[in-house]
């Protein structure tokens, strides 16, 4: 059945139940026209029929009607609410366009909900339970490391002692290095806790390197001089490219993608309840069904 006689059907379905409730010349016309009612707002058989191809079977016409008058009636449930609570200065979008209001009121009343009903508590476990679920989103497309390094701006005349801190993996012996780093002026990177990409690196060390895979895989630490400058490198740990990566390194993306996925369930959720809120207290009615 094509578009037309689909929707000659529907409005002489319509015709029918209007004709049980009141005289046909007591209705008025956007009325008589239309296929759904939210509140004091009426759906047109013409704005459906827009949004029905014309090659479309009769099945196809059938669903995409109904598909089309449920979503109008679940946003003009949500469009209700958001100019009913929303502030007035939420509410000043007149001068753009209809539809653009309509989104905006909408976006801004449902950001408001979704403030109020979100839970943003994640633990460990979930966040853990979420990377070993999604592994392969989380490979590294750059070397990670794991260093300590400092830049020394002439040689030690007894460079011993800082080699024996600087090389010791003893956790006391890092304070010291430090405390005779910050003595002596040393320019030093001693955060043994975090991940490095390799490119970062690279920008504060002037390293020559032709494979960071051997390097990292053959040498756990190196010295070299530039331009009057000695300089020390530690490699802790380290992690190639293509890896998968710690989940300590990404545990701020893994916070926001489950948030995310929480907005867009309640979102979804609110927006059902609404729904069937106004269809049990009649605030809204699908006429052709």
């Amino acid at each position: 059945m094509k578009k037309k006689l689909q929707l000659l059907v529907c409005a002489f379905m319509l015709l029918f139940v209007l004709s049980c409730k009141m005289k046909r010349d007591e209705v008025p016309t956007e009325q008589l026209n239309a296929v759904a009612r939210a509140y004091d707002k009426w759906l047109s058989t013409d704005e459906l029929s827009e949004m029905i191809p014309d090659n479309s079977s009769e099945e196809d016409s059938i669903a995409l009607a109904q598909r089309f008058i449920n979503n109008w009636l679940k946003e003009q449930s949500v469009l209700h609410r958001a100019e009913k609570n929303l502030p007035l200065e939420q509410q000043g979008f007149e001068k753009e366009l209809e539809e653009f209001r309509r989104s905006l009121l909408t976006y801004a009343y449902e950001s408001q909900l979704i403030e109020q009903r979100l839970n943003t508590e994640i633990s460990e476990e979930e966040m853990a339970a979420y990377y070993e679920e999604n592994k392969d989103i989380f490979r590294l497309k750059d070397y990670i490391v794991k260093v300590k390094y400092c830049i020394l701006e002439e040689k030690l005349s007894k460079p011993k002692k800082f080699e024996k801190l600087f090389y010791s993996d003893d956790a006391q012996d890092l304070v010291r290095l430090e405390q005779y780093c910050v003595d002596q002026g040393i320019n030093y990177y001693l955060d043994l806790e975090s991940w490095m990409f390799f490119e970062d690196l690279l920008q504060a060390l002037p390293i020559e390197v032709y494979s960071v895979s051997n390097l990292l895989k053959s040498q756990k630490s190196i010295r070299f001089e530039r331009e009057q400058r000695v300089y020390y490198v530690k490699f802790v740990e380290y992690e190639l490219k293509d890896n998968y990566s710690p989940l300590s390194l990404v545990e701020n993306q893994i916070r926001n993608l489950i948030l995310n996925r929480r907005k867009q369930e309640l979102l979804s959720q609110l927006r059902e309840d609404l729904y069937r809120d106004d269809l049990s207290k009649k605030n809204i009615e699908n006429l052709t069904e």
